[in-house]
């Protein structure tokens, strides 16, 4: 009775039909309407600590089905190295791990931005200083729009001087080019020129960003070491 529950708990259609289960209640939940829209305002585990059962039902679920397909990940790894090794190729045997494995990182990234993410919106002007706990300081030198055709802003951009430790470091921030500094990212969301330069921005921590760029690339070399070695097979007759 173990040995059967423990082989279905590690078994590939599990692994499918959680992942199925996941983007089931990811899909009910961006229908849902109330308190969602203030979901992507704040860290995950902040929101679900304040959010009603009844609107964040659907993400306690996703959060469930993960949990068992990390646990489904890891003994179907643990079940493929004891069954394979010595009898598959390296890169055979190691090309699945490695996708597990980025698959998990990717888990542990956003888990700890989920509980140690922050974010902030705020408006600037021409010579607002953000400070940060550390002592540490941005300060915003110049906001500028470039107009379009018809006269809409095509683009709009923000120069800032960061200090930090007697060094100073001079950037320009424009959409989705932010600038990072001690591990914060600093967006520039809009800029109104008129009556006085006036900015957007958002303070993002993201801890977990580097375990996810980890897990992107284990991933990623999985998946092309998968192909390689499926390349390598003879065709079947």
């Amino acid at each position: 009775m173990i040995k059967k529950a423990y082989r279905f708990i590690a078994s590939l259609s599990l692994g499918l039909w959680l992942m199925g289960g996941v983007m089931a209640l990811l899909a009910a939940g961006s229908f849902a309407g109330g308190e969602q829209s203030t979901l992507n305002a704040m860290p995950l585990f902040a929101w679900l600590g304040q959010a009603p059962f009844a609107a964040s039902w659907w993400l306690w679920g996703a959060l469930l089905l993960l949990g068992l397909l990390v646990l489904n990940t890891v003994l179907c790894s643990v079940e493929t190295l004891r069954e394979g090794w010595g009898a598959r190729r390296l890169l055979q045997l190691l090309a699945p791990q490695l996708m597990h494995l980025g698959f998990l990182l990717i888990v542990l990234a956003h888990l700890l931005s989920a509980r140690g993410g922050e974010k902030e919106a705020m408006e600037v002007a021409e010579g607002s200083v953000l400070a940060f706990p550390d002592g540490s300081s941005v300060r915003v030198t110049a906001l500028s729009t470039t107009p379009g055709p018809m006269g809409m802003p095509a683009d709009f951009s923000a120069g800032i001087v960061a200090t930090a430790g007697g060094c100073r470091t001079t950037a320009t921030v424009r959409p989705n080019h932010p600038f990072f500094h001690n591990g914060v990212g600093i967006y520039l969301k809009h800029v109104e020129p008129y009556p006085f330069p006036v900015g957007y921005v958002e303070l993002h921590r993201e801890p977990g960003a580097g375990w996810a760029l980890a897990g992107a690339l284990l991933f990623t070399a999985g998946n092309v070491a998968l192909l390689a070695v499926r390349r390598g097979r003879p065709l079947a007759r």
